[in-house]
């Protein structure tokens, strides 16, 4: 909330409050003067009693009514300006028509019950329309996508063939980084994606600034972000939603990010190491491109064999470095001789650090090679000959 926001906030606040404080004050005095009258005559005989009531019940309606004014104008209305204003459109479709539902439904059971004595009908009509909103509501909000998906199979699908339906797991808030790294699209064809990806208005806005940047680099960085933004669009099977919601109040592109994730209840997945650290500190659930792919890495264990091209060479003397097809650098023992070769090496230990995993390996020899590469049935034929 920005600084002009907050004045308007605290002289709504106080407005209501000298309001409050009028009718509170008319209404105790009105009421102290119904129990004076009504007080058998003792209050009428003595009269400084009687004033003092009135002004007593005036001044405890006064100040009774404006501390509950703002509490009953303005701060319902702030309530309903947040949530329309971070409400995405399909939930606000969805209440406003399962709204509608529910109060015909109630209707129609008003009409029905209206016969019965003693007012039952009006007490249950009101209870079953209090139920069938709640319910209304709830429903169309949470199930929108679902009545959406069953429309427009209606409407223009053929009832033989069915599509498999979006997935709409948790939320999933998408930053600048992760667009403009690109394996998104890849990650999110695969089906893996449980949930909704949300991209923020402002962080379109910050790709476009970097797309129309001056230097070569960042413009093709920028471009790329557009470029997974429009595939993830176009992907049938991946809902991706471009949500209008920001707080300018906060400038840091950080803290919004964090912001929108916590007001629509969703995780965040990012690739930048400080966002990463201050949304595990604020409590937002973090999606780490680069872990997953650390993670779905082949395991490699002390031993194996490898086939590898020394690229370059390493600090060490002797020490040659390669990378497997993943980008796991190889570092290996004695493989400066071997420089833009493929030679076969044999790991000799695996050191998994925060940037990712790093093999240690050293240059198989002649006989090793062979008994690496020799066939698992190899054997067989001379234990049969044995025989």
């Amino acid at each position: 909330m920005d600084l002009a926001q907050t004045r308007r906030v605290r002289r709504a606040r106080t407005f209501a409050r000298l309001v409050g404080a009028l009718v509170g004050m008319v209404s105790g005095v009105v009421y102290g003067s119904y129990v004076a009258r009504q007080s058998g005559g003792l209050l009428h005989v003595q009269s400084s009693v009687g004033l003092a009531v009135v002004l007593g019940t005036g001044v405890a309606g006064a100040a009774a009514l404006a501390l509950a004014a703002p509490l009953l104008s303005v701060d319902p209305f702030l309530w309903m300006e947040q949530m329309l204003d971070e409400a995405p459109v399909g939930e606000l479709i969805g209440a406003v028509t399962g709204l509608i539902v529910g109060l015909l439904i109630a209707t129609l059971v008003a009409v029905l019950l209206s016969p019965l004595p003693w007012g039952l009908g009006l007490l249950i009509s009101l209870a079953v329309a209090c139920t069938l909103v709640y319910a209304g509501v709830h429903t169309g909000t949470r199930r929108r996508d679902a009545f959406a998906e069953a429309f427009r199979r209606r409407a223009g699908s053929s009832p033989l063939v069915e599509d498999p339906a979006p997935q709409d797991g948790v939320p999933i808030v998408l930053d600048t980084s992760v667009l403009i790294d690109g394996r998104i699209t890849d990650v999110a064809a695969t089906g893996f994606i449980q949930g909704r990806l949300l991209i923020p208005a402002f962080v379109l806005e910050e790709l476009q600034r970097v797309a129309d940047a001056g230097d070569p680099l960042r413009r093709s960085k920028g471009r790329r972000g557009l470029a997974a933004v429009d595939e993830l669009k176009r992907q049938e099977h991946v809902v991706c939603e471009v949500i209008d919601l920001d707080f300018p109040g906060t400038p840091e592109v950080d803290a919004r990010l964090l912001k929108v994730a916590r007001a629509r209840h969703a995780a965040l997945m990012t690739n930048d190491f400080n966002l990463n650290r201050l949304a595990t500190v604020e409590g937002v659930r973090v999606l780490n491109l680069n872990e997953l792919a650390n993670a779905l890495k082949p395991i490699v264990s002390s031993g194996e064999g490898l086939e590898l091209t020394i690229i370059k060479e390493g600090r060490e003397p002797h020490q040659g470095v390669g990378y497997l097809d993943d980008g796991t650098m190889v570092v290996v023992e004695g493989g400066r001789e071997h420089l833009d070769r493929a030679v076969h090496v044999t790991v000799t230990s695996v050191l998994q650090t925060a940037a990712g995993r790093m093999i240690f390996a050293t240059v198989a020899s002649e006989e090793r090679r062979a008994a690496e590469t020799r066939p698992r049935g190899g054997s067989r034929p001379t234990q049969a000959g044995a025989r």
